[in-house]
C-alpha cells in the first residue's frame, strides 16, 4: 500500500518544489521510502510539437518484495508506473506472462502489474485479484492510463484543466500543489447536514468543486498530444453478478483462496476481529487451515456493545493470544478527532467506523504489523443489513407469494422489537398498491434529539434532496446489493477505512471482496434472510464453529459520543462557533446557547454534523461553499 502524486503539465515546467511538497503530503501512507521522477517531453499534436512537463511521486509501505529493486516509480522500456495496492495472484501472473516471453527482475508484484498492463492494456486488469489505483505513463503513445480496482477499495482524485493534469490518492496534495481551497457544493453541504451521509457521486465528481475521482471498475486514458481525456469501464458488477458462478457447495472453497491469498505478504499481518460474523469467519478459515499463528488478532473497545465479548469467546475456544486495543477519550481523542476530519478530507457520520477505528489502526501499527485482515463487505455481498436490505427480499417474497418464508421470518423474529419493527415496516412498505411516502421536509434525527432542531437550519437543508440510491428503490434483493456495493453506501465504508488504516501506514484487506465472491449477491432472498438469520449462506460456511456464527444481529461498533462530547465540551462549542460555513445554513449562535445550557442540544445529531463541519473547516479540508460542480 502506498501513496502515489502525479502531474502533467502542457506548455508550461512542472513546480517541483510544490510537487515534492505535496507527495510529501502522502507519507503517512507509505512510510517505508519516497521516490519521483521528472520528464520534459516534446509532444506531436496537429499543430506542431507542445511542451509537456511531467511529475510522478511515490511513497511507499514495503509490503511484497521490501527492498529497492521493487521501488517505484517502476520503469521498463517506455512505460513508467506508480500504483497503490496489492495483487494477491502475482505469482500465478507472473508464471503466466514468462511463458509468453516476460522478463523479471524483481519479486514483486509491481513489475507484474506493469507487464501485464503492457501486453494486455487495462483488460488485463480483469486477470487480477486484488485492490489498485494506479497511473501508467506511456512515454511512445504518449497517453496516461490512470486505473482503480473494481469496488474502487483504493482511491484515486484528480483535477484536470487545459494546461495541467494533477491526480494523488488522497485530495490534500491536490490542494497543496493546486494552491487552493475549493468549496464543498452546496447541494452536498445540505444534504450532509440533513441526513448525517455524503454519498457518493455516480458520475466521478466528488464533494469538492473541480476534483473528481477515477471510478470504481474503469479507466481513464489521457491522450497527451491531443490533451483529450476518455474513461470507460474495464469491469462491470451487475453483469459480473448476473453471470458468475454463485454455487453453494463452491463458496467454502471460494472463502478458503479469498482468505489465504491476502496472506501474501513479505510483513507481519493482523486480523482485526470485531466480534460479528464476517471477521470471525475469517478466523474460522485461519484456524481450519492451520494458519492461526502466522496472523495476530486484534480487538477493540467496544464501548456498550457485546462485541468484545463474543471476540473474547473465539480468541477463548481457538487458545490464541490476542491483544486488546483501547480508546481515549481524554485530550488524545481529540487531537485524533481533528486528524480524522484532516485524513478523511469529507463529511462523516459521528460513529465508530470514522472516530474510534483510527485509534485502534494507530495502536496496531505500534505492533509493527502493517497488515491487516478485516470483514468488510460481508454485509454488502451476503445481506447482512436488516434495516437496509431487508425490504427489498420482502418484496420479492410478497411478489412470489411465498407465505411460508414471510410467516417464518415474523414468528422467529417476534423476541426481538427491533427486528420486529423493522419486518413490520418492510413488508408494508412493500406491500402491492403502495405509494412510498413524499420524502417531509426536515432533519434525519435520532429518537433522543430535540423536537425544535428543524427550527435551527435553514429550508435548503429542509428540503434536501435524498442521496441514498435505496431509499425510494424497489427492485430485488439483488439489484439492492449490486446498487449499494457499485454506487452507494460500500464506497462510503471503503472511504473511511482506506484512510483509517493509511493515517498509520497500515494495509487494510478485505477478504469477503474478493470479486470471485460478487455473484453470490444474487444468491436470492432466502439465502440472504432466512427465519431469525441475515447472512444464512456465510454462517453456514464456518469451517470451524465459532461462539459468533449463530449471533443473531450483530450492533456494530460503538463509539461512545456522549463522553467525547462531555470531556471536551468547550472545544467543541468554540470549534462550531469559529466556522464561516455553518452560519450560511444553521442558526448557530442561537444552537450554541442551547448546547450551553441543556446536554440534548449538544448531544444531538446536528451538532454532530455541524462539529464535523467544523474540523474539515479547521484543518483545511474545505475552504467555504461552491454553488455547484
Amino acid at each position: 500500500m502506498c501513496g502515489i502524486f502525479l502531474v502533467l503539465e502542457r506548455g508550461r515546467t512542472v513546480d517541483p518544489v510544490r510537487a515534492q511538497a505535496a507527495t510529501a503530503r502522502l507519507h503517512h501512507r507509505g512510510p517505508d521510502g519516497r521516490g519521483h521522477e521528472r520528464f520534459e517531453w516534446q509532444v506531436p499534436t496537429v499543430d506542431g510539437p507542445m511542451p509537456v512537463s511531467g511529475f510522478l511521486g511515490h511513497t511507499r509501505l514495503s509490503i511484497l518484495d521490501p527492498v529497492a529493486r521493487s521501488d517505484q516509480p517502476f520503469r521498463r522500456g517506455q512505460h513508467t508506473l506508480v500504483y497503490n495496492g496489492e495483487i494477491y495472484n502475482f505469482r500465478a501472473l507472473r508464471t503466466a506472462l514468462a511463458r509468453r516471453g516476460a522478463t523479471f527482475d524483481t519479486e514483486g508484484d509491481t513489475e507484474v502489474l506493469l507487464r501485464l498492463l503492457a501486453q494486455d492494456g487495462v483488460q488485463g486488469l480483469n486477470q487480477a485479484n486484488g485492490m489498485w489505483a494506479l497511473c501508467l505513463l506511456d512515454a511512445e503513445r504518449h497517453r496516461l492510463t490512470a486505473a482503480r480496482d473494481r469496488y474502487g477499495k483504493k482511491p484515486l482524485f484528480y483535477y484536470r484543466d487545459a494546461q495541467t493534469l494533477c491526480m494523488a490518492s488522497e485530495i490534500g496534495p491536490l490542494l497543496h500543489y493546486l494552491g487552493r481551497r475549493p468549496g464543498m457544493v452546496a447541494a452536498d453541504l445540505d444534504n450532509f447536514l440533513r441526513d448525517g451521509w455524503a454519498f457518493p457521486h455516480a458520475d466521478g465528481t466528488t464533494h469538492l468543486q473541480g476534483i473528481r475521482q477515477v471510478r470504481a471498475g474503469s479507466a481513464m486514458e489521457l491522450d497527451l498530444r491531443s490533451w483529450s481525456c476518455n474513461e470507460q469501464p474495464y469491469f462491470d458488477l451487475a453483469t459480473h453478478v448476473a453471470h458468475g458462478d454463485r454455487d453453494p457447495g463452491q463458496l467454502p472453497e471460494l472463502l478458503r483462496d479469498a482468505v489465504c491469498a491476502r496472506l501474501v505478504a513479505d510483513r507481519k499481518v493482523g486480523l482485526l476481529l470485531s466480534g460479528g460474523v464476517d471477521s470471525s469467519l475469517i478466523l474460522s478459515v485461519l484456524a481450519d487451515q492451520g494458519l492461526t499463528e502466522q496472523v495476530t488478532c486484534f480487538t477493540g473497545d467496544a464501548g456498550k456493545s457485546d462485541d468484545a465479548r463474543f471476540a473474547s469467546a473465539c480468541i477463548e475456544q481457538l487458545g490464541l493470544h490476542a491483544v486488546r486495543l483501547p480508546l481515549d477519550y481524554g485530550q488524545a481523542g481529540m487531537d485524533s478527532f481533528l486528524a480524522v476530519c484532516r485524513h478523511q478530507g469529507k463529511p462523516f457520520p459521528f460513529i465508530g467506523n470514522a472516530l474510534a477505528m483510527p485509534q485502534l489502526y494507530a495502536h496496531i501499527a505500534s505492533h509493527d504489523v502493517p497488515v491487516v485482515l478485516d470483514g468488510t463487505g460481508g454485509d454488502e455481498v451476503f445481506a447482512g443489513y436488516w434495516d437496509r436490505y431487508f425490504r427489498f427480499a420482502a418484496h420479492e417474497a410478497l411478489r412470489a407469494g411465498d407465505a411460508d418464508w414471510i410467516a417464518r421470518v415474523q414468528a422467529d423474529n417476534a423476541d426481538d422489537p427491533r427486528l420486529r419493527d423493522i419486518i413490520a415496516r418492510a413488508l408494508h412498505a412493500m406491500a402491492p398498491g403502495h405509494v412510498p411516502p413524499v420524502r417531509a421536509s426536515g432533519l434525519s434525527r435520532n429518537a433522543e434529539d430535540p423536537a425544535d432542531l428543524d427550527a435551527f437550519v435553514h429550508a435548503d437543508v429542509r428540503d434536501a434532496p435524498e442521496r441514498d440510491l435505496l431509499a425510494s428503490f424497489r427492485g430485488s434483493l439483488a439489484e439492492a446489493l449490486v446498487l449499494d456495493a457499485g454506487k452507494g453506501r460500500l464506497h462510503e465504508w471503503l472511504w473511511q477505512n482506506d484512510r483509517n488504516a493509511m493515517m498509520s501506514g497500515i494495509e487494510n484487506r478485505s477478504p469477503l471482496l474478493d470479486w470471485r465472491l460478487a455473484p453470490f449477491m444474487a444468491s436470492g432472498y432466502r439465502n440472504g434472510f432466512c427465519g431469525p438469520w441475515n447472512k444464512p449462506l456465510l454462517r453456514g460456511a464456518f469451517p470451524v464453529p465459532l461462539p459468533t456464527q449463530w449471533r443473531r444481529d450483530k450492533q456494530g461498533f460503538r463509539w461512545v459520543y456522549h463522553r467525547f462530547l462531555h470531556n471536551h465540551r468547550d472545544q467543541v462549542l468554540e470549534l462550531i462557533a469559529a466556522s464561516r460555513v455553518l452560519p450560511q445554513r444553521v442558526d448557530t449562535a442561537r444552537l450554541l446557547d442551547a448546547a450551553r445550557v441543556d446536554p440534548a442540544y449538544l448531544g444531538s445529531s446536528l451538532l454532530h454534523r455541524m462539529l464535523c463541519i467544523a474540523g474539515l473547516e479547521q484543518t483545511g479540508a474545505i475552504g467555504g461553499i461552491a454553488a455547484a460542480h
